[in-house]
C-alpha cells in the first residue's frame, strides 16, 4: 500500500509504458506543464512535412508562372518594380521624356514619370544596402560568431548554422553554373547592357553551362536570397519563437535584390527555396550528429499559436 501510494504521488513522469499522453515514457516533461498538452511527435512531424510539401508546390507553381512564355510575367514584374522604385542611375527616365524622337521604341516604364520622380530608391538606398549585406560572407561569419557566444550550444550551434549556409550554397552554385542566366542589368551576348536604353528591353537570356567558365552576371538563383533563407532556417531550428521575424527579414533581403535591379523575381524565389529547404535539411543532419536537437516551442507558446 505504501509503495502504491508513493508511485501515485510521483505522477505520470515516472509511469512506465510504451506511450502516455502522446509522449514516449522515460522522457521527463517540462517542469510546470501538463503532460497531456505536449504534442504527439509523430503527428506533429507529419503536419510539418505536409506544410513544407504544400509550400514547395506553391513555389514551383509560382516559378512556372514567372518563367512561362519567355519569362513574360517575370520581366514585367521586374520592370514594374524598377519603375516604381526608380533607377539606380537617377532621373534616367528624363532622357526619354526630353528626347522622345531619339527613343521611338522606348518601353512604357521609361516614358511614364515614376512616383516621387525616381527618388524613392535613392531616399531608401542605404536601408536596401544594409539588407543586401546580410547575404555577404562577412555578415554570415559575424552572425555565426554571435551565435557561438549567445546560444547555449556554443560552437556547435555556430557550426550548425554555418554548415546550413554552406550546404545550401553548394546546391545554389551548382544550379547557377548550369543555368547561366544573365542578370536583368547584365551584359548581353551582343555587348549591350540588358535593360538599358541601348538594349531597349529587358531580355530573358539563358546560356546553359556558362557558370562553369565564368562567374560574371550569373542571375539564377539569387545567392543573397539563398543565404538569407538558409540563415532563417538555422535560426528557426535553434529559436523557433523568432521564426516569423527571421522569415520577414529573409524576404526583405530577397526583395532588396530585385529593388537593386540585380535579380528577377524568379531568381530570388528559387534562391529562397534552396536556402530554406536545403539549409534546413543540412541543419537537421548536422544537429543530430553534433547533439543539438531541434528546439520546440514551449507548450504555452504552442497553445497560443493554435488558439
Amino acid at each position: 500500500m505504501e509503495k502504491s501510494a508513493r508511485m501515485k504521488a510521483q505522477g505520470p513522469a515516472n509511469t512506465r509504458g510504451r506511450k502516455r499522453g502522446g509522449t514516449v515514457t522515460g522522457e521527463v516533461p517540462i517542469a510546470g506543464t501538463n503532460i497531456n498538452r505536449l504534442p504527439n511527435t509523430r503527428s506533429h512531424r507529419h503536419s510539418v512535412w505536409k506544410k513544407n510539401l504544400i509550400l514547395l508546390g506553391m513555389i514551383l507553381a509560382a516559378e512556372v508562372a514567372l518563367l512561362s512564355f519567355n519569362a513574360r510575367l517575370d520581366r514585367f514584374a521586374w520592370r514594374t518594380t524598377r519603375w516604381l522604385m526608380g533607377n539606380q542611375n537617377p532621373y534616367r527616365w528624363q532622357a526619354v521624356r526630353l528626347n522622345p524622337a531619339q527613343h521611338p521604341n522606348a518601353p512604357w516604364w521609361r516614358t511614364l514619370t515614376p512616383p516621387m520622380h525616381s527618388r524613392l530608391y535613392h531616399r531608401t538606398e542605404s536601408e536596401w544596402r544594409v539588407l543586401r549585406d546580410v547575404g555577404e560572407p562577412g555578415e554570415v561569419l559575424f552572425i555565426c560568431v554571435f551565435i557561438w557566444f549567445y546560444d547555449p550550444a556554443g560552437w556547435k550551434a555556430a557550426a550548425l548554422t554555418l554548415g546550413g549556409v554552406l550546404g545550401a550554397g553548394a546546391v545554389s552554385e551548382l544550379v547557377k553554373a548550369i543555368a547561366g542566366r544573365i542578370r536583368p542589368i547584365g551584359i548581353l551576348p551582343n555587348g549591350d547592357l540588358n535593360g538599358s536604353l541601348q538594349a531597349g528591353h529587358v531580355y530573358n537570356v539563358w546560356q546553359w553551362g556558362r557558370g562553369f567558365f565564368t562567374q560574371t552576371d550569373l542571375s539564377f538563383p539569387s545567392g543573397h536570397a539563398m543565404v538569407a533563407f538558409a540563415l532563417a532556417a538555422a535560426l528557426t531550428y535553434l529559436s523557433p519563437k523568432g521564426r516569423r521575424l527571421f522569415l520577414v527579414l529573409a524576404w526583405l533581403v530577397a526583395f532588396s535584390r530585385v529593388v537593386m535591379q540585380a535579380h528577377f523575381y524568379s531568381d530570388v524565389l528559387a534562391g529562397g527555396a534552396i536556402g530554406w529547404f536545403c539549409g534546413f535539411g543540412v541543419v537537421i543532419w548536422l544537429g543530430r550528429r553534433l547533439g543539438v536537437p531541434q528546439r520546440q516551442l514551449a507548450p504555452a507558446d504552442e497553445t497560443a499559436r493554435v488558439g
